[in-house]
């Protein structure tokens, strides 16, 4: 398959933006009306058609297929679990872990977390329909990011305890640094008055222990 060097030059630009959208979004599925940048939109939904082509008249290359699998792009739509088979699974989620702020990188289920990144993107750029956005709302759906990450952080004191039986958790804790450092952050927070009422009253409910060990 050949290619003018400008057909080339476009394809290299929109892949690189693709490349760019992974990273943030952790995902290739570009939605179809993604509207902060509708060409990378069409162009995704493009190289899926030109590939269901292939030995037809428009057909994509052996290389440009190898690129886009590089960086784990989604071919065929029935790759992609429909919605509320994905709802399902983040009320399953909710049942057993009491939120709903999956994490990002959810080993578990790694698909979960990078759905609900999704939501929120998705959300904030109002790409979200109604019934979709009034059934997150209806099990307590944490839009906000840093109050997700929050969240994130909150579960894990929890499990913590669950374990440990404390939630004294020492600010150099080396089998996870990440949540030493945010536990001595909220006492932090707490003594400057800068945590919020909301906050408080959740690490009190879980015995949170003010006075920290080093």
């Amino acid at each position: 398959m050949r290619y003018t060097k400008l057909q080339n030059e476009q394809w290299d630009k929109l892949f690189q933006r693709l490349v760019a959208y992974k990273k943030q979004h952790k995902s290739t599925t570009v939605p179809k009306g993604f509207t902060k940048d509708p060409t990378l939109a069409i162009w995704v939904r493009t190289q899926r058609k030109v590939y269901v082509n292939i030995g037809r008249d428009r057909e994509i290359s052996v290389e440009r297929i190898r690129r886009l699998d590089s960086i784990g792009f989604v071919w065929k739509h029935n790759d992609l679990v429909p919605w509320e088979e994905m709802y399902r699974r983040l009320v399953a989620y909710k049942k057993k872990h009491k939120n709903t702020t999956v994490p990002q990188k959810y080993a578990v289920n790694p698909q979960l977390g990078i759905w609900v990144s999704h939501q929120r993107t998705n959300y904030s750029s109002k790409q979200l329909s109604t019934e979709r956005t009034n059934l997150l709302k209806s099990i307590g759906f944490v839009w906000d990011a840093p109050d997700a990450r929050w969240m994130e952080m909150y579960s894990k004191l929890i499990e913590h305890k669950k374990q440990n039986k404390s939630t004294a958790v020492p600010k150099r804790y080396t089998e996870d640094p990440s949540l030493g450092f945010w536990v001595s952050t909220q006492r932090v927070a707490y003594y400057k008055g800068k945590l919020s009422g909301k906050r408080m009253k959740l690490l009190d409910s879980i015995n949170f222990v003010w006075a920290g060990r080093k």
